[in-house]
């Protein structure tokens, strides 16, 4: 296989999970769906963010709302507040880190991230749907990289360079995300991400744009 980030599929989850639960969200996001479902569950993420707008200058002023406290704090916190408020729910992040922390199928969740799940469904609407994992899993997928990409630009900014080229070149020398995980010949195989932070192919981040809005905006804040 000549690009098995493009051509091979994600690595298999369980389906057969009870409703609302961490498994049930990967059994139901379009990052780990199987070729028939990607397609229907991508166009639900990409539904949700194409009404987003001003994403940066609602990142800085939150930002500056919060300029006392701790700047990781802000990193974690602000991309899903404003994300959230774009999809109409209250302030999910503290919930959404929990999830995003066992996200992963190789990972386990625990009893908090299993509470953590009923409450962001509940403030969903309350309906295990497909709909609403694609909300969530937007959330989720927002949380850990971009709180990382702030965290390493913040530290390797260099005086005078913009914002927009030292995210940029963070996203070249050091990205938050090196490698994801794709199923070849039966086994779970690495696939490094260098020069590809948001990925390729069908699975590429749909979500990109809004990233780097929400990281810009953050940077500006606290960069100024």
């Amino acid at each position: 296989m000549e690009n098995p980030l493009i051509e091979a599929p994600v690595p298999p989850v369980p389906e057969d999970v009870e409703p609302g639960c961490v498994r049930w969200l990967r059994a139901n996001v379009a990052r780990f769906s199987r070729p028939e479902d990607h397609a229907r569950r991508r166009a639900l993420v990409v539904g949700e963010l194409a009404p987003m707008g001003s994403l940066r200058d609602k990142a800085f002023a939150l930002s500056r709302e919060l300029r006392h406290e701790p700047a990781d704090r802000i990193a974690w916190t602000v991309p899903v507040a404003v994300l959230a408020a774009e999809l109409g729910l209250p302030d999910v992040s503290r919930d959404i880190a929990t999830v995003s922390a066992c996200y992963h199928p190789h990972t386990e969740p625990g009893a908090d991230a299993e509470a953590a799940m009923r409450r962001l469904i509940e403030a969903c609407g309350g309906v295990a749907d497909e709909r609403t994992a694609a909300r969530i899993g937007l959330l989720v997928q927002a949380c850990d990289a971009t709180a990382k990409l702030i965290i390493k630009a913040r530290a390797a900014h260099r005086p005078g360079e913009d914002v927009d080229g030292l995210l940029d070149r963070v996203l070249r020398e050091d990205p938050p995300v090196r490698v994801t995980r794709r199923w070849v010949g039966g086994d779970v195989v690495e696939v490094d991400l260098t020069e590809r932070p948001f990925g390729a192919g069908p699975k590429h981040c749909p979500g990109k744009a809004q990233a780097l809005q929400v990281a810009a905006g953050i940077l500006d804040a606290s960069l100024c």
